[in-house]
């Protein structure tokens, strides 16, 4: 399954990264170039069995990059520095091919892009333009071969991302207000066949105001994610919700006893990964609902971002006392009973962060370096943890 994560400039991503989306539209919507500089830099690591490999960025080492997604196939999208400015722009990698060197999707604008997720076929779903103050995001999709398609904005949107795309080409679309700072609007499945989109409907009981914000799309076309309201200034009321494949009927979720609780995704088995928060404004907890009409099961970390249909879950746990990057990269495993085995996928003694899971295991994030006068991020994948 394709998966990837939506950083707005709401409450609801109380862990997100990156900043909220603005708009960039391309110089040059054609096919994307082949970088001749970005091959990754942890080759010897990765040839001598080390769990992460790195991609590298368009600017050489030591240059900020980020993993978003990774298909069955291996294939690592994200965003990666272009040489001479402090732009990130959207990348495909394929380990298997072009001597793994970043294809880069937008390389004539100026801007900063993303490349949020790809399907089984290569498509590539993101985001054009994504600085505070630099306009309003647009969302894409990129085919092998054919190239970049800017996709219109969704009915009363001023600007949208593309957050996740599955293996029919459906890409599951947020729309944002025109402020610039990517508040939501709404949740859309854009139908690349019909050409149109279709609506994530609400449910009277997540609040007055409550906006469907929708973070994964899976195979037969369900969406997790929540229902957001206004909680006060600056203040946001958190319900998880997962939206029925094909009728896309809202079913809000148990909160088990907190107050505010968020969808990340659902795997095949109807099991579903987020998270929850005790109180209002604390930091949450990483949960896990072993169906839809099942209570939360707590799991030893902060955040649950993806699970695939093994039931493999990546997220993040807290890093206590850390001066500098607060949270480490893990995998969990719940088993029989209340057993969870969880695994640290592993960093450089700086922290490390995972968006996507797939099929087999392999996780997608980044791991902070030490720098040469700062740390940096340094994007790529995770095999599979090591079973003795």
């Amino acid at each position: 399954m394709s998966r990837t994560r939506l950083v707005a400039a709401s409450a609801l991503l109380v862990l997100a990264t990156s900043t909220p989306a603005a708009l960039a539209l391309p110089a040059n919507p054609g096919a994307g170039r082949t970088s001749t500089g970005a091959v990754a830099t942890d080759d010897a690591a990765a040839l001598a069995g080390a769990p992460f490999h790195g991609v590298g960025s368009f600017a050489g080492p030591a240059a900020r990059s980020e993993a978003f997604d990774i298909s069955d196939q291996g294939v690592v999208v994200g965003a990666a520095a272009v040489p001479g400015s402090g732009a990130t722009h959207a990348f495909v990698m394929n380990p298997e091919a072009d001597g793994r060197r970043l294809t880069d999707l937008t390389p004539s604008d100026p801007r900063s892009t993303r490349a949020e997720a790809v399907n089984r076929s290569g498509t590539v779903a993101g985001t054009l333009g994504i600085v505070p103050g630099a306009g309003l995001p647009q969302p894409f999709v990129w085919r092998p071969g054919i190239g970049l398609e800017v996709l219109p904005l969704p009915p009363g949107a001023a600007g949208a991302q593309a957050v996740d795309i599955n293996d029919a080409g459906t890409v599951l679309v947020v729309g944002t207000d025109s402020t610039g700072v990517g508040l939501p609007v709404g949740s859309f499945l854009w139908d690349p066949a019909a050409r149109t989109y279709r609506t994530l409907p609400t449910t009277g009981t997540a609040g007055e105001g409550a906006v469907p914000i929708a973070r994964t799309l899976d195979e037969r076309g369900g969406v997790a994610g929540g229902l957001v309201s206004p909680a006060g200034t600056g203040a946001w009321h958190h319900t998880a919700t997962v939206w029925e494949p094909g009728t896309l009927t809202p079913h809000t979720l148990a909160s088990g006893g907190g107050s505010d609780t968020f969808a990340t995704d659902r795997n095949e088995h109807g099991t579903v990964v987020g998270w929850r928060m005790d109180t209002p404004g604390t930091a949450p907890r990483a949960v896990y609902w072993p169906s839809a009409d099942a209570a939360p099961v707590s799991l030893p970390g902060q955040v649950a971002f993806e699970i695939n249909d093994n039931g493999r879950i990546a997220g993040i746990r807290p890093v206590p006392g850390s001066t500098g990057f607060p949270f480490a990269a893990v995998m969990w495993e719940p088993g029989d009973g209340s057993r969870i085995r969880t695994t640290d996928l592993g960093d450089q003694g700086l922290g490390s962060y995972v968006n996507a899971v797939n099929s087999s295991g392999k996780t997608a994030g980044y791991v902070v370096k030490p720098g040469a006068t700062n740390p940096y991020e340094a994007g790529g994948w995770w095999n599979p943890p090591r079973r003795g």
